[in-house]
């Protein structure tokens, strides 16, 4: 049985997928990983007792015929060795042209290699490792790179969130483990700088399902996602204060200091409830400089709006609760 041992040990490090899952296709996500793992497997050890270690280089037909063999197993529905099968019928490690992800220790590892590539790219990967996650990278301002600007998970069961009184500052957690996500090197922005990767982690025992909306570099002329952090600390309106409302004349000096060109919006309300019911889009030359701006939005790189009303207001309507959103 010495051959049969030698082959499951150089199959022990491949990808992993379980009969009768649906990746486990040879049209899924998983069957591919396996295939890819297969193709591209280097030289491995195989242990020869304790202490001992014998080195198998496979070349030629020798190495072809385990892969067309594993291959066709898998096709079959037939299991190749024990260390074939995955906890959850699903690959432990997964790559593409947009990303790669891997199971190291308590957590599932995602390195985002291109910020810019279909949303699709990033399912795919995550559905091989058994995680049912979509990612959608939206466009922002420098600052928002690489940041979760929102994420909607749904539990279904095995895996439930820390009970917490307030919000963990590192992110959701569940098991005790974060769903976290950083860029590499820290500070760095993907897409502008060489070797920027963003890296998201994910609990290894989490079965539910996540959207999650990352942050990446805005290309040349893309409106931002995080319009509403104008004000925040490091963007284009930082240190800016609104919550009183101050006339336009006030606000057009302070753009005109930070070389950003503006644009207007009037704020509507109803007249019956007293909230705000919409934003239309509002040429300059019809803003008196006595208008109140009572929020700035960041529309891209170098333009602000500007929310306005022509006469001053009971109180800040986005300070009250009875902020509609914005359109998409």
């Amino acid at each position: 049985m010495r051959n049969v041992d030698e082959v499951n040990e150089l199959l022990r490090p491949l990808a992993r997928v379980e009969p009768g899952q649906p990746d486990s296709r040879a049209s899924g996500t998983g069957a591919r990983a396996l295939l890819a793992s297969i193709t591209a497997q280097e030289p491995g050890v195989v242990p020869r007792g304790p202490g001992r270690a014998r080195r198998h280089t496979l070349h030629g037909p020798r190495r072809l015929a385990l892969g067309v063999t594993a291959a066709v197993a898998l096709a079959t529905g037939i299991v190749v060795g024990p260390s074939l099968l995955g906890g959850r019928g699903a690959a432990v490690s997964y790559a593409n042209s947009a990303m790669e992800i891997h199971l190291e220790g308590d957590q599932y590892v995602a390195r985002i290699k291109d910020p810019f590539a279909d949303h699709d790219k990033y399912t795919q990967a995550f559905h091989a490792v058994g995680l049912n996650v979509d990612l959608r990278p939206v466009p922002t301002s420098p600052n928002g790179v690489g940041k979760i600007l929102g994420m909607i998970i749904a539990d279904r069961g095995s895996s439930r969130p820390d009970p917490e009184a307030t919000p963990d500052p590192s992110g959701p957690r569940f098991n005790g483990v974060p769903l976290s996500m950083e860029t590499t090197p820290r500070g760095c922005q993907p897409g502008l700088d060489d070797h920027c990767i963003m890296v998201m982690r994910i609990p290894a025992g989490f079965t539910g399902d996540v959207d999650v909306r990352l942050g990446r570099q805005a290309k040349p002329g893309e409106e931002y996602a995080n319009f509403d952090s104008a004000m925040a600390p490091g963007e284009m309106f930082d240190g800016v204060r609104l919550r009183e409302g101050r006339p336009v004349a006030d606000i057009l000096a302070e753009a005109r200091k930070r070389n950003l060109t503006v644009v207007f919006s009037l704020i509507r309300m109803d007249a019956k409830t007293g909230s705000m019911s919409s934003f239309d889009p509002l040429p300059a030359d019809r803003v008196g400089p006595g208008w109140i701006v009572w929020n700035a939005w960041q529309v891209k790189a170098g333009v602000i709006r500007l929310l306005v009303t022509p006469d001053r207001l009971p109180e800040n309507p986005f300070y009250n609760g009875s902020a509609p959103p914005p359109a998409s």
